[in-house]
């Protein structure tokens, strides 16, 4: 089970990677889109605002800039070129006169050159997280500012010392000369600015002058909660353990079931021909325990038959055996001319005997097997009847076969001729073996398919008898002797080419006073398939 788990978790975590490269590289094509998008949006404005650039000194551009961000909205940026922080790639792309669009402090910010200048105007989408930090912040500085300004500033360390315990994040009280914070920072906080201090993504710092005096806040660090410091390797472990999870529930049924069904192999590989694979419906493998079920029991029952064969061959050849070595003793120690030939003449028959089980049995192992390839024929019933009939009566003038047949508006009938044929030869010479007079063949068809009854008016089959009289060598106490004759294999034969043609044979009493048998096959025959 590990080697078939590690290769389909294999599999599955190789397709999970392949997924997440796909969605790196996703950004990268709706990065593209974006600034497209960004491009036609802003088109209007960048092409306004470069014109009114270009229509006073540079010098000026500042105060124009400020006029333009007058109000509510987002601030339109002016920065000089060599001041951006962006990839190779997007500078060349903006030196070229193409607009860039790419994330600042968490916001999409699209970047346009003045065409001409070493400035780049900066137009943002979106609120930043420095903004968003400012704007949270900016109430917590002024009450914070309010509180020191009360009093005064010898004292202001130990007032913030106070107020520390009101914070789950440190305060500070700096002077301005003790920070070191880059160059827009710097400006930002000279204009009464907040400053936002990201260090390496983890660690945020805010700043801010109190009033315009030399002393800054500093508010911070703020460190994520652990949670999220380490969501990304929590939410891929989470990832894997369910997909590992998912896999084990599709491998553990399937790995059970193989067990399963490799134990039952073993089982009757090593003799026990009685084991199947009880596998449930839903199993995956229910059609390959089917199989093997299937197989097993053929094999089953041809061992079985084969053993029952051996057996009932053996008795069957003792006795014929056994009177030949007598008749040959017999012979060996007779003078006398008349009783040789009668012991001869009785060894011919036991040879003969043994001719006629050997044919038997022969016939009987061709019909002991799994239905083979058959060729069903829409017959027409009463020539084949009456052919079958013409030919147990050649030879045989002791009793009468009633050629009256009943066909009961029955012409035609689905069956395979030749097998269907040999099933009422033996019919009719079992009924001729055991009627007084007469034997009557009927053929009748109905809802439940096509029914051939042989009766004859002999001495009948118990009741009580009637389950096992089909069963191979199986043969009443009368019938059991030189005169009557017979093996017991021809009910056998007929019962299992009436299960070929997807039916039974029964026995009752018959209208005649003897026994009625009765084979039976539905209209629709199986198919041809073996």
């Amino acid at each position: 089970m590990g080697r078939l788990f590690l290769k389909l978790y294999s599999i599955l975590v190789f397709v999970v990677v392949l997924y997440f490269i796909g969605i790196a590289n996703l950004g990268t094509i709706l990065n593209e889109t974006l600034e497209r998008y960004y491009g036609v949006l802003g088109k209007g404005t960048f092409v306004l605002l470069e014109n009114r650039l270009k229509e006073i000194p540079t010098a000026q551009w500042p105060a124009l800039i400020a006029e333009v961000n007058r109000g509510d909205g987002y601030d339109i940026g002016l920065l000089p070129m060599d001041s951006l922080t962006l990839p190779p790639a997007k500078i060349k792309r903006l030196s070229d006169g193409e607009m860039v669009v790419a994330e600042r402090y968490g916001a999409s910010h699209s970047y346009q050159r003045i065409a001409g200048s070493e400035w780049v105007l900066e137009f943002p989408f979106e609120q930043s997280e420095y903004q968003s930090n400012q704007r949270l912040s900016n109430s917590t500085f002024n009450l914070i500012e309010m509180q020191l300004q009360a009093q005064p500033a010898e004292v202001w360390p130990e007032a913030l010392a106070s107020l520390q315990g009101q914070f789950n994040f440190p305060i500070h009280l700096l002077q301005q000369d003790q920070l070191d914070l880059p160059a827009p920072l710097q400006k930002d906080l000279l204009n009464g600015k907040i400053a936002w201090q990201d260090i390496d993504g983890s660690t945020d710092y805010l700043f801010r002058r109190i009033a315009d005096g030399p002393y800054v806040l500093k508010l911070g660090p703020f460190g994520p909660p652990l949670t999220l410091r380490y969501l990304e390797p929590i939410l891929m472990g989470s990832l894997a353990l369910l997909v590992a999870l998912a896999v084990l529930f599709w491998v553990y049924p399937l790995w059970r079931d193989l067990k399963r069904l490799s134990a039952s192999a073993e089982l009757f590989g090593q003799g026990d021909f009685s084991v199947r694979a009880p596998l449930p419906k839903r199993s995956v493998l229910h059609h390959l325990a089917k199989s093997f079920n299937s197989m097993a029991s053929r094999i089953q029952r041809l061992i079985s038959s084969h053993k029952e064969l051996t057996n009932a061959v053996s008795h069957e050849l003792r006795t014929p055996i056994a009177r030949l070595r007598f008749g040959m003793e017999m012979l060996q120690s007779s003078s006398n001319e008349t009783d040789r030939s009668r012991y001869i003449q009785s060894m011919n028959a036991d040879i003969d005997e043994l001719d006629q089980l050997v044919a038997e049995l022969l016939t009987y192992a061709r019909f002991d097997r799994d239905r083979p390839a058959l060729e069903f024929q829409r017959q027409k019933v009463a020539p084949w009847l009456n052919e079958v009939v013409r030919q147990v009566m050649t030879g045989n003038d002791g009793v009468l076969i009633d050629d009256d047949i009943d066909l009961k508006g029955a012409a035609y009938a689905y069956f395979e001729p030749k097998l269907m044929a040999r099933a009422l030869v033996n019919l009719l010479q079992n009924g001729q073996r055991y009627a007084q007079s007469r034997v009557q063949v009927t053929f009748a068809t109905g809802q439940q398919g096509y029914r051939i009854m042989v009766d004859d008016d002999g001495a009948g089959i118990p009741e009580q008898e009637r389950a096992s009289v089909f069963e191979a060598f199986k043969r009443l106490d009368a019938s059991r002797d030189r005169g009557t004759g017979g093996y017991g294999l021809g009910l056998a034969i007929v019962q299992r080419i009436s299960q070929w043609h997807g039916g039974d044979v029964t026995v009752e009493d018959s209208p005649l006073g003897g026994a009625r048998l009765t084979i039976f096959w539905p209209e629709n025959a199986p198919s041809n398939s073996a």
